[in-house]
């Protein structure tokens, strides 16, 4: 027998950990599943700065939204660790053997999102250094510039529209855990 013209079509699902509300793994799930469905579930997200203390903010291609340096949904069974790594390469070429680890928090994004998202949000940081070559991906990244974390938080409180509501509330977290002095985003 013989078989001509045959075309095999694989299609790529990926899986996330659906998780609790106290982060802990309950099950599996897909981005699309997960944002209908109001699952909760894992993103990693690095705020990278500059050697001027600036962070890089990134402007999404997909909506324009402006958003963190770096930020992805971690696969299932992988670490928040693991996929921040992963992202920074895959973003913005960038590797290293380890991120400064800020912290996990709980982010329900539903108050402004067409979906119904609940991320838990691993947040690292990195500095630059003289050695780094950025190497945007253009199919994500539209632009990356650099701001004060002041111009973030005051661009946000005035234009809340123009940023993607994680940062906003990865921005609060950054601020209260590093304990510094600039006024808090409100959500509206």
């Amino acid at each position: 027998m013989e078989i001509k013209n045959f075309r095999c079509i694989i299609s790529f699902m990926e899986f996330f950990d659906k998780v609790d509300l106290n982060d802990k793994v309950v099950g599996k799930t897909t981005k699309k599943k997960a944002h209908e469905m109001g699952y909760p579930h894992r993103v990693a997200a690095i705020f990278v700065f500059d050697k001027n203390g600036k962070l890089l903010v990134q402007k999404r291609k997909e909506d324009g939204w402006l958003d963190h340096s770096v930020g992805g949904h971690v696969s299932a069974g992988e670490s928040y660790g693991a996929a921040a790594l992963r992202e920074l390469q895959e973003e913005l070429g960038l590797r290293r053997e380890k991120l400064d680890f800020v912290g996990v928090l709980f982010a329900d994004e539903r108050i402004r999102s067409r979906n119904k998202m609940v991320h838990f949000f691993g947040l690292y940081e990195t500095t630059l250094n003289e050695k780094d070559v950025i190497k945007i991906a253009e199919r994500e990244v539209e632009s990356l510039f650099p701001m004060s974390l002041e111009e973030i938080a005051k661009g946000m409180n005035k234009e809340p529209i123009k940023y993607t509501t994680g940062f906003m509330k990865t921005l609060n977290f950054y601020i209260e855990k590093k304990n510094l002095n600039i006024s808090p985003v409100e959500y509206k």
